[in-house]
């Protein structure tokens, strides 16, 4: 970005609160520079279809959210390995270990494992969420929580654990009253809601999902927005009863994530998730629910800029310290 390069960045949009809010920053004071995160259910026609039936009123008034993914599909839970193997001759090691702290070369971490580490990675919830939460960030405008609770299979200084259970708490805006968002991670999954038959399998995607319970009904999605169903009280499980689609979309249909990014690099309009926009916030607000788990404590937080304000939490959780020659 410094060198005046339009930048993508696949989710989550960095590892900590402090290097998001730099990037935010830093597109924020050069609007030539085009930015877009890839979290790529932001640009599908599921997301866009969620939010018109929740804004047509199709179950009433939101006041929970669930969401859930079988991640980590990947080592969590674990302490650092103590082996040492060769580096491949493919692999510039040094050049792989970036900012983090320097260890020897070990299968664990490349080319996949990384995820789980907190000094590469952000686990399951820095991992998916990014994904799973888009549409309930975008649509219910949720910004910064309040307070957040974890609780998880038991903690390990050097990865994520093996399973999370994460309640955000949203305090009411002009538009909703307050919400509460349930995250779970390492194959824990919400209740069957009632409008679903025994005989059907709950959830109806055990990979990832989200559930949204309303005043009036409930809907239910996959990790990217996709397959949106309305259930109803006939226990099918299936879209019914659905708002009549407008005679204009209210939300239009996306190229696509790359395509969006792409348009706005030649001259176009900005993309869906800008760093100093959807992007950032939605990461950042992500980004909370790492730091709750890995304190194991509940965190209250202010709406308005996204401080901790009831513990001091490590600099180092917020603003790492990076090798020499890869300071910001």
């Amino acid at each position: 970005m410094k060198a005046g390069k339009h930048t993508y960045i696949q989710k989550p949009l960095a590892r900590t609160m402090g290097e998001v809010r730099a990037l935010a920053d830093y597109a924020r004071s050069h609007p030539k520079i085009m930015t877009q995160m890839g979290n790529q259910g932001h640009a599908r026609d599921g997301t866009r279809q969620i939010r018109e039936w929740v804004e047509a009123g199709a179950i009433g008034t939101v006041r929970e959210v669930h969401f859930w993914t079988n991640r980590p599909i990947w080592p969590q839970a674990i302490d650092r390995p103590l082996e040492e193997y060769y580096a491949p001759t493919t692999l510039d090691w040094n050049l792989w270990l970036g900012p983090a702290p320097e260890r020897p070369y070990h299968p664990a971490y490349a080319p996949f494992k990384w995820r789980g580490f907190w000094d590469f990675g952000t686990g399951a919830l820095g991992d998916m969420a990014c994904h799973i939460m888009d549409a309930a960030y975008w649509t219910l405008d949720l910004g910064y929580p309040t307070h957040i609770e974890a609780e998880s299979t038991p903690l390990f200084k050097e990865t994520a654990p093996a399973g999370s259970r994460i309640s955000y708490t949203f305090a009411a805006k002009s538009k909703r009253p307050e919400v509460k968002v349930v995250w779970r991670d390492g194959s824990l999954y919400p209740p069957r809601p009632a409008e679903v038959a025994d005989e059907l399998a709950w959830p109806f995607d055990k990979g990832g999902g989200q559930l949204w319970i309303g005043s009036d009904g409930k809907l239910t999605a996959g990790t990217y927005g996709d397959d949106p169903k309305l259930l109803t009280p006939t226990k099918q499980g299936v879209a019914s009863g659905d708002p009549p689609p407008p005679q204009q979309p209210k939300y239009p249909h996306s190229p696509g994530v790359y395509a969006e990014w792409i348009a706005a690099c030649k001259g176009g309009s900005p993309a869906g998730s800008t760093f100093d926009g959807h992007a950032g916030g939605l990461t950042s607000m992500v980004l909370l629910g790492c730091l709750a788990v890995r304190l194991g404590r509940a965190l209250e937080v202010n709406p308005e800029n996204g401080q901790v304000t009831n513990l001091n939490v490590p600099e180092e959780y917020i603003h790492p310290h990076y090798r020499s020659g890869w300071s910001l």
